[in-house]
């Protein structure tokens, strides 16, 4: 099972369609693939107009294992509770194990057999990020055109190398990903080279250009192989899954 976090210190960078299309696409290639929602913002659950009475936030605080939802075949979701998932954070802070107690409770999805499992943080650094960091063992990163995404990006390695300790185990950078991407800018071309100058191979080659189909995808509470299957949204997105499964 591939555990990896979705997550970087900016928001606005495309973390909920990064987790949604590929892991589509994983699904559509027979992988068995589980978003879970760890942003209270809850875009996951919002971009399958779905929401759940047993969440995220249910597993954390009393154990509630009813929380999976299959969207697609091969996809499955557990939604994030919403403003619930901010009582979850506070009973976590009230016990001093409390940062591994995600880790306890998602241990039930092992029966499931899932190949991917992708966490979908939000841009704040939070408890419950940092309890999912414990559980998650591959971290990708999504850079969208803008010198603050690399630094969103350099500040969240530091807290998973922070977090990786006090788990005692390695969370490796399974990936940066150029997204948002934009060829004919400059502004999207030198992002591009300081990823690469700084973090060599672990940037993907694929980038994900900005697609107006995306976020019409969205709209419709659709993935991008349903809604535009021909468009380069579509296209970049297949490019990714296939780096993804030649790494993993």
């Amino acid at each position: 099972m591939n555990r990896i976090a979705i997550s970087t210190s900016k928001g606005g960078v495309g973390k909920t369609s990064t987790a949604i299309n590929l892991g589509a696409c994983l699904a559509l290639k027979g992988k068995r693939v589980l978003i879970i929602d760890c942003d209270p913002q809850g875009n996951v659950g919002g971009h399958f107009n779905i929401a759940s009475e047993h969440s995220l936030a249910e597993l954390l605080i009393d154990g509630h294992k009813d929380v999976i939802i299959e969207v697609r075949k091969n996809l499955d979701i557990i939604t994030s509770g919403r403003k619930r998932l901010y009582n979850a954070q506070r009973e976590l802070t009230k016990d001093d194990f409390g940062i591994f107690k995600f880790k306890e409770r998602i241990s039930f999805i092992n029966e499931f057999n899932y190949d991917y499992v992708f966490c979908d943080f939000s841009p704040t650094d939070t408890l419950i990020n940092r309890a999912a960091l414990i559980f998650c063992d591959k971290l990708l990163i999504p850079v969208s055109p803008g010198i603050d995404a690399i630094m969103g990006a350099e500040r969240y390695i530091e807290v998973s190398d922070e977090i990786a300790a006090r788990g005692n185990k390695p969370i490796d950078i399974f990936g940066i990903l150029m997204n948002l991407y934009e060829g004919r800018t400059v502004i999207s071309g030198e992002i591009d080279n300081v990823a690469r100058e700084k973090w060599g191979s672990k940037v993907f080659q694929t980038r994900i250009r900005k697609n107006v189909s995306i976020g019409e995808a969205r709209i419709q509470n659709q993935t991008i192989f349903e809604y535009a299957p021909r468009s380069n949204g579509a296209k970049d997105f297949t490019a990714l899954t296939a780096e993804v499964l030649n790494v993993s």
